[in-house]
């Protein structure tokens, strides 16, 4: 008897013109899993950012000495905005992307 019962509400329920009511706790844990998957995919991104510039900074060194040779606080200056120049424009190369 039980399962005419629940047939009756069943059919009810999608002969409503209403939706059915949501469970609030469920939509927080989905939202809790998305955020989350969206903060792993960017830190991960961030950490391989931060690989790249270690390895260029690695690779441009021995560039970088030879400018401080010659008048070191211009120089350090070159290197400051270099740096905040690709911090900038790396952005543009690399759009943010919605999930």
């Amino acid at each position: 008897m039980d399962d005419a019962m629940d047939d009756t509400k069943l059919t009810a329920l999608m002969a409503s013109d209403m939706p059915p009511a949501s469970d609030p706790r469920f939509v927080v844990a989905v939202m809790a899993r998305i955020e989350q998957r969206r903060f792993m995919r960017e830190l991960a991104m961030t950490v391989g950012l931060t690989a790249c510039a270690i390895g260029l900074l690695a690779l441009s060194a021995p560039i970088l000495e030879i400018a401080w040779e010659g008048a070191p606080y211009a120089n350090n200056m070159t290197v400051f905005l270099a740096l905040m120049g690709v911090t900038v424009v790396l952005p543009y190369f690399l759009p943010a992307r919605s999930a």
